[in-house]
């Protein structure tokens, strides 16, 4: 008996359920919208988050309406989303978009310990800034009280891309893609601090050499 919460219907060939493949979508993005129903009303709230292999973990204000549904136990979705690419098509109604995404099913909890509270925040620079948690001060235990911290197990999952070219093709117009890449900025300082090394080294890792 097929038990799942998330199952991709339309395309089905586009789907999977693999793991590996999940936590590594997962693990290379840091912003999530979450859904959630309040008093009978849905909602869809684009939130910060980190994971590990068994959870995702987002914080915010111990007052804030999304904190307290997750932390209370609630069901929630939650989705991640790349956008890899235009794909253009001779037919307007075959254009298309390649992508990967992932729709995450579970409930949530506090996360109440401070080591674990710190553990969580340190997951969150790495996955923003390799080498930014020895360059930076550790919050007091005041400090990581004044924070909620919420955790989602992942109780169910369904992943589904695109790839390629249009699937309808013809030679009556230019057909092909346009990739889409994120590539990182010029650091603007605030300070009179020099740039750090790995810094730099991030900003490199994310510029497109055409």
């Amino acid at each position: 008996m097929d038990i799942r919460k998330v199952k991709v219907v339309r395309y089905s060939e586009r789907a999977s359920y693999d793991r590996d493949e999940l936590m590594k979508i997962l693990s290379r993005n840091f912003i999530c919208h979450v859904g959630f129903i309040d008093e009978g009303e849905p909602y869809v709230i684009p939130m910060l988050y980190v994971n590990d292999d068994q959870y995702i973990y987002m914080h915010g204000s111990p007052d804030s309406r999304l904190i307290k549904i997750i932390g209370g136990g609630s069901p929630i979705v939650i989705a991640v989303t790349e956008i890899h690419g235009i794909v253009l098509s001779s037919d307007l109604c075959n254009n298309s978009i390649n992508y990967a995404s992932v729709i995450v099913y579970g409930r949530g909890s506090f996360v109440n310990e401070p080591a674990e509270k710190l553990r969580v925040f340190q997951l969150i620079i790495n996955r923003l800034v390799p080498g930014r948690i020895g360059d930076t001060d550790l919050p007091t235990i005041d400090e990581l009280n004044s924070v909620a911290v919420v955790k989602v197990k992942i109780e169910d999952f369904a992943i589904k891309k695109r790839e390629g070219g249009p699937k309808i093709s013809s030679d009556k117009h230019w057909e092909g893609v346009i990739p889409i890449v994120i590539n990182y900025g010029k650091l603007i300082s605030m300070n009179n601090k020099p740039i750090p090394r790995y810094l730099m080294d991030l900003v490199m890792n994310h510029q497109q050499i055409t």
